[in-house]
């Protein structure tokens, strides 16, 4: 370094600073995709602004990697790395499973709190880390709409479903999610 003393050390704070240009924009990234992913069928806006963040993520890593000073870091090896376990993690549905575990005493509460006599109940509000939209029964099952997720002809939520068999529930898709609760997608198209 210019205008240092012999056997100086390079300042901590450089090599920390130096750590978030690299791995930054992947983690922020990484993190609004397992936050759009955390509500069954994905959250439709969360997944755009994920998708955004993966790309503006990207062009920054080849930009590091184009860069004569940053070419041979090993920190480029990050990026691909912290993509490859977000995937990883989406494809096996973990952030669903883990908003759910950690929400399920709230949706239980819920569930057993409904009047008997209504069929539809609209909601809106919170239940859990979930922005619950309305709430059905058929065919002995309740079935829970999450607010804002899905696509353009879907509504997923979940399902509460004691003693009735998931094959029979009116919903396209059922993935078991524990006991007797699943996630559950319709598909209106």
């Amino acid at each position: 370094m210019i205008n240092e003393a012999p056997g100086a050390r390079p300042d901590a704070g450089s090599g920390r600073r130096r750590r978030l240009w690299f791995i930054g924009p992947a983690a922020f990234a990484a993190a609004l995709t397992l936050i759009a992913f955390a509500l069954p069928g994905g959250h439709f806006l969360g997944v755009l602004a994920a998708l955004g963040a993966w790309l503006l993520a990207g062009v920054w890593w080849l930009i590091l990697l184009v860069g004569p000073g940053t070419r041979r870091s090993t920190l480029n090896a990050w990026p691909p790395i912290i993509g490859v376990v977000t995937a990883a993690l989406v494809v096996t549905g973990l952030p669903t499973r883990v908003a759910f575990l950690a929400s399920e005493p709230a949706l239980l509460h819920y569930a057993e709190s409904l009047p008997a006599g209504e069929d539809y109940v609209s909601v809106d509000r919170f239940v859990g880390v979930f922005p619950i939209s309305d709430v059905q029964r058929s065919e002995g099952a309740l079935i829970f709409g999450v607010d804002g997720v899905g696509g353009l002809l879907e509504q997923c939520g979940f399902t509460y479903a004691p003693g009735v068999d998931a094959k029979g529930l009116p919903v396209t898709t059922a993935d078991h999610l524990t006991g007797d609760w699943y996630a559950t997608c319709t598909d209106f198209d």
